[in-house]
């Protein structure tokens, strides 16, 4: 991975080819203090903020820029022209001017915004917008697929609240309770897409329980979106319990994709058959019929994407077209197991259904 790139896991997603953002950057506030502002001792950007209200002093924009940008405009609510940030489309050009050559953008934003508190602090990411996408372009677009930008703005929550809050990957998850987008214009296949990320969280607190952030998203420093997500941040460990699926005894479930299981019955005598797994409940199972008979102490195994594995003993249930099998009472931690490969990959078999695979 190198500085721009993005470790998909980082996203909650399991393959690069999903990932739709890169060149993570801290993003230079609209408004700063002129207490941090000075603290900073950046004259570069010092000369960029004027006078604003208060002590808050406002990175100078031109007539235009603000129009496109929609800074101050009615569309943009007081909250978001308190705290907002900026893209670096419109930052840059800005920086240019002047600017020492040994001195980036970037590390002129950065050393600013070092005097700003990690929690308030924006993000800046570039989006990849490959138009051979395998899921979003499964059809000719002449604009960029407004559903790329939902994605793309949970990308950027999960990347902002790891690098700017307290909390860790793999510690938590976010439950998003609210989700609302606005689009503006439509997105052209043929520019470049930045999208920066506003905390608008009512509090300073570096691990809120509740999250508030803003994903606004430009092109030719133009605003033409936003995407706005309340969420909820759960313990990890909290969240597994609360998604327990409570499974009746009478339901019964196939999967999805079989090639994400791997199934065999054995027995005590070391033989051992491979089966396709076809029906799965509480009570029992429904597999095709393995090659060896097996009639005492026999066992299921099934293991679901390499992860969650499965090992019970099994009893003749019948023999149709295909083997049925029933547990023995099953156990808590089993039954935990069984219910997480259920909601993961399988759909509900109805009677009919069930008792065609038994027939």
């Amino acid at each position: 991975m190198n500085n721009e790139s993005i470790s998909p896991e980082l996203l909650h997603k399991g393959s690069t080819d999903d990932v739709l953002i890169c060149a993570p950057r801290v993003a230079l506030p609209l408004h700063i203090d002129e207490a941090l502002l000075q603290a900073a001792d950046n004259d570069l950007l010092a000369r960029r903020f004027s006078a604003g209200s208060g002590s808050q002093r406002t990175f100078e924009l031109t007539p235009d820029v603000q129009k496109r940008s929609r800074v101050g405009g009615t569309e943009a609510d007081d909250e978001w022209s308190r705290v907002r940030a900026l893209p670096y489309q419109i930052v840059t050009p800005a920086l240019l001017e002047g600017a020492a050559a040994n001195v980036s953008p970037e590390q002129a934003v950065a050393s600013l915004c070092e005097s700003v508190p990690a929690i308030r602090r924006a993000s800046s990411f570039r989006f990849i917008n490959n138009a051979d996408n395998y899921f979003f372009y499964r059809k000719s677009h002449e604009h960029v697929p407004g559903t790329m930008f939902i994605e793309a703005a949970r990308q950027a929550v999960y990347h902002h609240l790891y690098h700017h809050t307290g909390y860790a990957r793999g510690d938590v998850t976010v439950s998003v309770n609210e989700l609302n987008a606005s689009f503006f214009a439509y997105a052209e296949l043929m520019y470049p897409i930045e999208l920066v990320v506003d905390n608008m969280t009512p509090t300073d607190s570096i691990s809120p329980k509740k999250i508030f952030f803003r994903v606004a998203f430009y092109q030719r420093q133009t605003l033409f979106a936003t995407i706005d997500t309340k969420a909820t941040v759960i313990d990890i460990r909290l969240f597994e319990k609360t998604r327990n699926i409570f499974i009746q005894s009478s339901d019964w479930f196939a999967p999805i994709d079989p090639s994400k299981l791997a199934c065999s019955v054995s027995d005590g005598q070391g033989r051992k058959a491979d089966v396709e797994l076809l029906g799965l409940g509480k009570s029992g199972c429904v597999t095709t019929m393995p090659e060896t008979d097996f009639i005492d102490s026999a066992r299921l195994h099934i293991r679901y994407e390499g992860k969650l594995d499965f090992s019970s003993a099994i009893l003749s249930g019948g023999h149709g077209r295909h083997a049925s099998w029933e547990f023995p009472a099953l156990g808590f931690e089993d039954l935990q197991t069984l219910s997480d490969m259920i909601k993961r990959g399988f759909v509900n078999l109805d009677e009919a259904a069930l008792g065609a695979l038994r027939a």
